[in-house]
């Protein structure tokens, strides 16, 4: 069961995409080009310095798996 929170908040400052993991985190896509970076919200998964379309790709596939709940704020 997904959290619903995370469909009605304003997205962070930066963030240009997300993808929604197995139970409401985000894995956030920000920058764009040649420096795109990608974080998770609910488990340490990140990085930068990507092609866009390669963090995309590697942000969707984390997200289908990962089972980490969102960290508080």
């Amino acid at each position: 069961m997904q959290n619903t929170h995370v469909f009605n908040e304003p997205w962070p400052k930066g963030v240009t995409h997300r993808y929604v993991n197995q139970v409401g985190a985000t894995v956030d896509i920000t920058g764009g080009g040649d420096n795109t970076s990608y974080r998770c919200t609910g488990c340490p998964y990140r990085s930068s310095g990507w092609a866009e379309r390669v963090a995309h790709e590697h942000a969707q596939g984390h997200a289908e798996h990962c089972r980490a709940l969102q960290r508080p704020s």
